[in-house]
């Protein structure tokens, strides 16, 4: 077939001009990925969004902002910090992100820690030093992050705080907007909508969360499967709950969840046990103690439809039940069937009487000691509120036994006694009262108390003229001490170290020193006239030692491991 050269010419203009064409569009493409707004892709995860979903990277936050120079010992507290987070135990996990934040300013993790963690407890009810450490890092970040994403979180926090909802969703949602990337602000946002009532956004965002996170905190999966629960979708939730705590076997909240699916289902016991060992991982926890109280009394969830709680539904079975057994006495398996009925609504005592009567009537009667027993070992409601209280009790009886013998300000702890070197002991004992103290040699003075969960042992050194010029020190943890098999990451050190740290300012670590096969780590304090050196013995993990001395009572040339003799002395 002849073509025209002009034909040709057109086709190859043609090809050519579609090449070109499809080179600019992939180099425009190039282009806009380099220099275009920056986007994250999240990956495939159980119950997030689709694997390839494209999310704008905004003015989200570098976590990783100051972490070069951190030590693996530093990393590793900050893992142990967010698991005390998780746990609900705001404070210890403060004073963690505190000391960590302290040592390298500008690592964001840290300070973000605090301020998460401070703003997780009630505002009002903080000490001062926490309300005024919370107020110190909220100014540092919004002077880093000034009108961005992490300024809105914080105001959504504290707007819900103040119990202004509106408020704080809507500071939640320019939050995502301005860092659609930035998880913290989708779980936030997921929260208050889930709290106003808007399940379906609440669950995207949950999701959102869970594939940022890329599935690693529990928190998106408790909130995506407490949706679901609160919308009546109980497999749907019982799905989420199972994969869940799968991955997270100690979460509280995901076990109170699956108790509350097992009470549905009518295995109250089973249900029982569960809010049992939720509460033994997280004593006093509000939201487990809620549902073990009102164990038998939930009604399923459901927004259509008779919603009945499982003492209602036994309702329905001792009205038809009670009757017949009434007509008919001698036909025992309807008095089983009674029996059984008073179990499923929590009637233990009633229970307990039919099955009785059977085995009164017929002591060979199948399985009958098997019933007895079970109505007999299950509590009842009002029992379990009693035996909560007892508990209680029992705490605060335990708590008042160990109040301390000697009270100590915050500027006094860690034998910071204010008083100055030099000071004769008359001095001295008149501003501290002698009672308190045991001489224990020709020139030294030991007072012990206990605050939990730690014993004080503090020492006041005085020179062969009577003059004061030192305090050595002994901290023992008293939860390592009592179990200490179990206890493989003690929070003494670091909390003491921050402890210090407030009193006395930044001091330098000195890093782990072998002398002469005791191996030493702590860190110094070093002014013009005093020294402090808070260290640990590695093989000690309950014990922290600390000596302040009069730096003219320190001869010249002195090393490190020649303070370990001082450390050693009491």
């Amino acid at each position: 077939m002849f073509v025209s050269k002009a034909k040709a010419r057109r086709a190859a203009v043609f090809f050519l001009t579609l090449l070109g064409g499809a080179f600019l569009a992939l180099l425009a493409h190039t282009i806009y990925l380099k220099v275009g707004p920056r986007c994250v892709e999240v990956v495939t995860v159980p119950f997030g969004l689709p694997g390839g979903t494209r999310l704008l990277w905004g003015d989200t936050p570098d976590s990783l902002a100051g972490m070069e120079m951190m030590p693996l010992t530093t990393q590793q507290e900050l893992r142990r910090a967010a698991d005390l987070q998780k746990s609900g135990r705001y404070e210890d996990a403060a004073e963690v992100y505190e000391a960590i934040a302290l040592q390298y300013p500008g690592a964001f993790v840290a300070e973000w820690g605090v301020v998460n963690s401070l703003l997780s407890l009630n505002v009002d009810s903080l000490q001062p030093i926490w309300r005024s450490q919370l107020d110190v890092m909220e100014k540092i970040l919004r002077r880093r992050y000034p009108e961005s994403s992490v300024s809105f979180y914080m105001d959504a926090r504290l707007a819900d705080k103040a119990n202004s909802s509106s408020t704080a969703l809507e500071l939640a949602r320019v939050a995502t907007q301005k860092a659609p990337a930035f998880a913290e602000a989708r779980l936030l946002y997921a929260d208050l909508l889930f709290k106003s009532g808007r399940y379906a956004e609440s669950a995207q965002e949950a999701r959102t969360a869970i594939s940022l996170w890329k599935g690693d905190d529990s928190r998106a999966y408790f909130r995506l499967a407490q949706v679901y629960h609160d919308e009546g979708r109980l497999d749907s939730c019982e799905l989420i709950v199972e994969y869940a705590l799968s991955q997270f076997p100690v979460d509280v909240d995901l076990l109170c969840l699956q108790g509350m699916l097992q009470e549905y289902d009518g295995h109250f016991d089973s249900a029982e046990a569960t809010y049992r060992r939720a509460l033994a991982i997280r004593p006093g926890y509000a939201f487990a103690t809620e549902a073990l109280l009102s164990l038998g009394q939930k009604s399923t969830p459901g927004t259509s439809g008779v919603s009945l709680s499982p003492q209602e539904r036994a309702q329905v079975a001792y009205d038809i039940l009670e009757p017949l057994v009434q007509q008919y006495p001698e036909n025992l398996p309807l008095r089983e069937a009674l029996g059984k009925a008073y179990l499923k609504g929590r009637d233990f005592e009633r229970a307990k009487l039919q099955f009785l009567e059977i085995q009164n009537r017929d002591a060979a009667y199948p399985e009958i000691a098997i019933r007895i027993q079970e109505a007999s070992a299950a509590p009842s409601v009002r029992e379990t509120k009693k035996s909560l209280l007892v508990d209680d009790l029992s705490r605060a009886i335990d708590s008042m036994r160990t109040l301390p013998i000697s009270e100590h300000s915050f500027e006094s702890s860690l034998g910071h006694y204010l008083v100055r070197y030099g000071a004769t002991e008359k001095e001295f004992f008149k501003k501290y009262s002698a009672a308190n103290f045991k001489k224990i040699g020709k020139s030294a003075w030991q007072e012990k108390f206990f605050e939990a969960p730690y014993f004080h042992r503090y020492t006041a050194l005085f020179d062969e003229k009577g003059k004061f010029y030192g305090v050595h020190v002994v901290v023992t943890d008293s939860n390592v001490l009592l179990n200490s098999k179990e206890s493989k990451t003690p929070e003494i050190y670091t909390s003491l170290f921050q402890h210090n740290t407030r009193l006395s300012g930044v001091g330098s670590e000195t890093g782990e020193t072998d002398c002469d096969g005791t191996v030493m780590s702590g860190a110094i304090w070093e002014t013009r006239d005093n020294f402090e050196l808070l260290a640990r013995i590695v093989g000690k993990p309950e014990e922290v030692r600390m000596i302040r001395l009069d730096k003219a009572k320190i001869p010249e040339g002195t090393r490190l491991c020649d303070y370990l003799k001082y450390l050693s002395l009491y």
